[in-house]
């Protein structure tokens, strides 16, 4: 059971102060460490953020937009071995030489019987994802979605109530595209200014590469 999964805790200067259960740790709002893995593409000079639609089967945040591939790093794990969760989640070999590292972004979220105080460390993969190139681990993940960085901003600086986005459906095994619209309460709770950091990195990501090409 993921509830009994042990991980390791931390004060809020991320010092190391033994472990606890998952359970306990989402409680009680103990600081922890999370891995983020966000690919992206550049297609046409648009930049392409690509986000996992959670399974309905999830006991958190079921159906929501959420990152690539993320999840909790063990009480036995370092922060490299969090690329697991991509081989897991998405079916793809990715190797730490191939990302890159953001660094650690803190977040609080406080849902009320849910607390959650993450040292998320966070790693981009510029790779495309086509239909057919990935594997989903289907209790976890029910889809792929594309996202341009342009309606990414759009939806969360207000701009536009929803977006139509295009994506990879995975049953059974089998694969398909499909359309569907998402408004912002349909993306995955996350603080704000993890968020903001996101888009500002993604933004610099693009402008290096329209620098490149001029």
């Amino acid at each position: 059971m993921a509830e009994n999964e042990w991980l390791k805790i931390f004060d809020e200067q991320y010092q190391e102060l033994g472990t606890a259960t998952r359970q306990r740790v989402h409680k009680e709002g103990l600081w922890h460490e999370t891995f983020h893995c966000w690919f992206y593409t550049i297609d046409q000079d648009e930049l392409i953020i690509y986000f996992q639609k959670r399974s309905s089967k999830k006991k958190d945040f079921p159906n929501q937009l959420d990152i690539t591939a993320a999840g909790h790093l063990l009480a036995d794990e370092s922060v490299t071995d969090g690329f697991r969760e991509v081989k897991e989640e998405l079916g793809l070999d990715v190797s730490v030489e191939e990302a890159e590292y953001l660094g650690v972004f803190p977040v609080r979220i406080d849902l009320g019987s849910f607390i959650d105080n993450e040292f998320t460390n966070v790693y981009v993969v510029q790779q495309e994802i086509t239909l057919g190139g990935f594997d989903l681990q289907e209790e976890e993940v029910s889809s792929l979605f594309r996202i341009p960085l342009s309606s990414f901003k759009r939806i969360f600086n207000g701009s536009v109530t929803e977006v139509v986005l295009t994506g990879y459906h995975q049953h059974d095994q089998k694969q398909k595209m499909i359309r569907e619209r998402f408004a912002k309460k349909d993306f995955c709770a996350n603080a704000e200014s993890y968020y903001e950091q996101l888009i500002k990195i993604f933004e610099e990501i693009h402008r290096n590469h329209l620098r490149t090409i001029d």
